[in-house]
């Protein structure tokens, strides 16, 4: 029996890398908006149920949760970038930015701790190094970070008594849509051979859920290795 995985934001970039890279050992639940390309990636892999959900909705939550008896991992991939000076981001963009980057996680967590506990899980958030730090700019995202970084710590420490583990994996810059949108923003050139690959985001997910019992990874930066 595969034991279950649930991917948030598994419809490109690094929600499907990790979907990729987990799907030789469980059976995924893979989560997002794009129905076509959700199901163009359950027909790549062995395992995979498709669920098209909106998770700042709390009735698809609650929705997706009851569909979803049996869960060993959870991973936070899903997420909103907004860019710009405290001036020219307005509240929508910020609403967004803490619904999708927060509350979202908040509450599916929620909805799924259950069967989390049951199984002693394991909860990654995939997070970002500007959710150890703020640039000009970054406020909203940072502070979705920042936030996203502390819920997590709570939750460590709050689910140690069921058995369920919690990582936060901080990437740096990585070759994906989002940034290409940040550098675009930045006014400057894409080159995504200069950055992290989203299979390596993957490999530090594997690595974090693959560790045997009694030890844990908690917080895990990945960062590009510097240019000679």
């Amino acid at each position: 029996m595969r034991p279950n995985a649930l991917i948030t934001g598994a419809s490109g970039g690094i929600g499907r890398a990790i979907a990729t890279a987990m799907a030789e050992t469980h059976h995924l639940h893979l989560t997002g908006r794009d129905r076509s390309a959700l199901e163009a990636l359950a027909d790549t892999v062995p395992s995979a149920s498709v669920h098209v959900a909106d998770l700042t909705a709390e009735t698809q939550i609650a929705e997706l949760a009851r569909t979803i008896a049996e869960l060993d991992v959870l991973v936070h991939s899903a997420g909103v970038l907004h860019m710009g000076s405290t001036e020219e981001v307005g509240a929508r963009r910020w609403r967004e930015s803490m619904e999708v980057n927060v509350l979202a996680p908040v509450e599916l967590t929620r909805a799924l701790l259950p069967a989390l506990r049951r199984s002693a899980g394991h909860v990654v958030m995939i997070n970002s190094g500007l959710g150890h730090r703020s640039i000009a700019g970054s406020g909203a995202y940072s502070a979705s970070k920042f936030a996203l970084r502390a819920f997590a710590d709570a939750l460590r420490l709050e689910e140690a008594a069921h058995g369920v583990r919690v990582t936060s994996i901080h990437p740096g810059r990585v070759a994906t849509t989002m940034q290409e949108r940040l550098r675009a923003w930045e006014g400057l050139p894409y080159d995504g051979d200069a950055w992290i690959r989203p299979e390596q985001v993957a490999d530090a997910v594997i690595t974090a859920v693959t560790l045997d019992r009694g030890a844990m990874i908690t917080s895990l930066d990945v960062a590009p290795e510097a240019r000679r």
